[in-house]
């Protein structure tokens, strides 16, 4: 896992909008960016990146879920409302951040929506988990 963290982000860096075409406002507009900075420093971060995927792996917690709970005072901070909601478009763009990263980059083949108990802090209901990665041979 030595160099995962920096194939990711190269990866989505340069692929997120042609994947996602309709959150391209979440990777290039300033309104957008202090979101996208998380995203990308998550992904960077190479123990919280494994985290991420143990979390998902084993106890089928989705990466949006793992995310926001690493960076809620940092999203309390963005957002300056005490319980970090975040906008529709945000949400979404960070399910289609991490839908990036482990369906095109990491070659998940699955994915399963679930509940998640963010509501009260970040007005989130379900979030993605993802399933079936490629085996390496």
């Amino acid at each position: 896992m030595t160099n995962i963290p920096n194939h990711i982000s190269t990866q989505v860096e340069l692929h997120f909008s042609d994947y996602y075409h309709h959150f391209k406002e979440f990777q290039i507009s300033p309104a957008y960016r202090p979101y996208w900075d998380k995203c990308m420093e998550a992904a960077q971060d190479r123990e919280l990146l494994s985290h991420i995927m143990f979390c998902n792996d084993l106890f089928h917690i989705p990466p949006v879920k793992t995310f926001l709970l690493y960076y809620e005072q940092d999203f309390v901070s963005i957002t300056g409302r005490e319980n970090a909601a975040l906008e529709l478009f945000v949400k979404k763009a960070i399910g289609a951040f991490w839908g990036m990263v482990f369906k095109f980059v990491l070659g998940y083949q699955g994915q399963e929506s679930v509940s998640v108990s963010l509501n009260q802090k970040f007005f989130v209901r379900t979030a993605t988990y993802f399933k079936d990665p490629v085996q390496k041979k």
